[in-house]
Parts: C-alpha cells; sequence; structure tokens
C-alpha cells in the first residue's frame, strides 16, 4: 500500500499501530501523574489567600494541560484502532489477490 508517496506494508502498519498505543499509554501515565502531581501542589499550598489567588491565575492553565493530555491519549488510541484495522484490511487484501496454486 503507498500513501503520500511512502510504502506501507502489513507489518509496517501493525508496528505503527503498536506504537501509537504505547505512545497513548505513556501520555495516559503522564496525565495521571500530572494530576497527581497538581493535587499534592494544591494541598501543599493550602487555602490562604497566596493559595487563592495562585490557583486563581494558574488554574485555568493547569486544568487545561490535563485536559490537553487526556485529548492527545484518546486521539493516539483513537489512531492505533485505525492503524489496526488498516492493516487487517491490507493483509485480507493482500490475501485475497495472492494466486494459489
Amino acid at each position: 500500500m503507498e500513501l503520500n508517496g511512502v510504502a506501507y506494508s502489513h507489518d509496517h502498519l501493525h508496528r505503527l499501530s503498536d506504537t501509537a498505543d504505547r505512545m497513548a499509554d505513556d501520555v495516559s501515565e503522564a496525565r495521571i501523574r500530572f494530576e497527581t502531581s497538581w493535587g499534592r501542589a494544591r494541598a501543599a499550598l493550602g487555602d490562604d489567600d497566596y493559595a487563592r489567588m495562585y490557583w486563581q491565575a494558574h488554574g485555568q492553565r493547569m486544568e487545561n494541560i490535563g485536559i490537553g493530555l487526556e485529548l492527545l491519549a484518546t486521539a493516539l488510541r483513537e489512531e492505533a484502532t485505525k492503524l489496526q484495522r488498516a492493516s487487517k484490511t491490507y493483509k485480507a487484501g493482500n490475501d485475497a489477490s495472492t494466486v494459489r496454486t
């Protein structure tokens, strides 16, 4: 199979799928670590005037980082699924087009 001048085989698609899936896992783990660190920082700052001002100034940004990590993990998983389907379709097409004697 060729796309944008790059030739892909069943094995290439399978490896791309596995890599995208592993990347999704890594991003999900990073999001969990981020949220844990964010929670600990929030607890460490306490609930005084400084802490409230800090979270008012930075809280939305921190929340957006967490959302961005979740969106990235979701997108990577969706791509992994698409690549798995493409790999299966490619293999089935290749098998169907093989001349058997």
